[in-house]
């Protein structure tokens, strides 16, 4: 039996994760869970899957007080680098959003540990930290995973990898994209997931930064990873060999199929999701991603050439954006406006270190603010 930490185990993924396990009986204990705002929800969590550590994040939480027996409880970024690395977990399963399991990230790495990783941050900031650890990271993106899935087995002679992309739900929209409410946004079309995902879905910032993902995951030439419109969302991605044959991972719009994947890796194994019926994929259609289309996703590609610090410039401004916009403090159209603003005023610096991107991170932030007129 594999011992699996879970840290975000609040969120989608984490949910999507623990729910997986549950299908996989006697194959994975629930060995730690973390969250930071859900506690409420970590706390049934616990009750439920009597983990043998917790992490609270949040390290004055009232909430944390609940007693339940054998179960040791870890607060704030020590207690999960702790947890990352105790020789008993086998898998870590990073579902943290943003940066905040950075540094988590990298200790789990360094000690040989198969990382789960579902937070494409992380590997955006910091792709060029990842490489040359004894650990493993296997992709939670079901693009990225679809990607992995071929290249693990076959990596000769690859001429390009193309993500799909869903579009979103204003790929066709007619209306006003400045007047769009938040409520708007947030019903993505195919994928039910949290709530920066799914604007950056909207706006395409999300494919953009699966580019710079891919970038580092598979080390390819950045002008070989291409990306398709696929409303559908079930081909999640395509590999493109030199003697013309294509590869392609289709599954049902779910990330409880990667899930189970990672944590079954290397072997496959049937947990009780329904399979795709291939009589019934009819009408699937794809699209080139034009310029000018989607602006988030240009920028993306854009930081991309420059790569280094401004790729966590990027980041931390999209996210920012996002929260501000999610607050309806400015309008979704402002969205790219302000990330276009912070490249194009950044002047490179070092990022070698999780503290200078963190440092980084929050300048950004700061930043977005006062040029959106919140702060001085």
């Amino acid at each position: 039996m594999k011992n699996v930490v879970v840290f975000g185990s609040t969120g989608s993924i984490g949910r999507a994760t623990l729910d997986v396990i549950e299908k996989n009986p006697g194959k994975f204990s629930v060995y730690g869970i973390s969250a930071c705002k859900q506690e409420g929800l970590l706390i049934r969590q616990i009750k439920k899957y009597r983990p043998k550590f917790a992490v609270f994040t949040e390290k004055n939480s009232e909430k944390s007080r609940v007693k339940t027996k054998k179960v040791k409880y870890l607060y704030g970024e020590d207690g999960l680098e702790f947890l990352a690395t105790l020789p008993e977990v086998d898998i870590v399963v990073m579902a943290i959003s943003g940066l905040a399991g950075l540094k988590c990230t990298l200790k789990a790495l360094e000690a040989g540990k198969i990382v789960a990783l579902a937070t494409k941050e992380i590997i955006v900031c910091a792709g060029h930290l990842l490489t040359d650890k004894k650990g493993k990271i296997l992709p939670v993106d079901s693009e990225h995973n679809a990607i992995f899935q071929i290249l693990n087995r076959e990596n000769s002679g690859v001429s390009s990898i193309i993500l799909t992309a869903s579009g979103g739900p204003f790929l066709n929209y007619k209306g006003d994209i400045k007047k769009v409410s938040p409520e708007q946004v947030l019903k993505h079309p195919v994928w039910k997931m949290g709530k920066r995902i799914s604007v950056d879905s909207a706006t395409m910032m999300n494919k953009g930064l699966e580019i710079i993902e891919a970038f580092y995951l598979f080390g390819v030439k950045k002008e070989s990873i291409k990306v398709v419109l696929h409303p559908q969302a079930i081909v999640h991605g395509f590999v493109k060999f030199c003697d013309g044959f294509v590869k392609a991972v289709c599954s049902i719009p779910d990330m409880r199929y990667s899930i189970n994947y990672c944590l079954n890796f290397p072997l496959r194994v049937d947990c009780g999701l329904p399979g795709l019926d291939v009589s019934k994929m009819r009408n699937l259609s794809f699209y080139d991603v034009r310029a000018g289309m989607f602006p988030c996703f240009d920028l993306a590609k854009e930081a991309l050439k420059k790569e280094g610090s401004y790729l966590t410039v990027l980041n931390a401004a999209d996210e920012e954006s996002v929260k501000i916009f999610l607050e309806g403090l400015i309008s979704f159209d402002k969205i790219p406006i302000l990330i276009e603003k912070m490249l194009a005023k950044h002047k490179r610096v070092s990022v070698d270190t999780p503290d200078d991107i963190l440092s980084l991170d929050f300048q950004i932030r700061e930043k977005i603010r006062i040029e959106a007129g919140l702060c001085r």
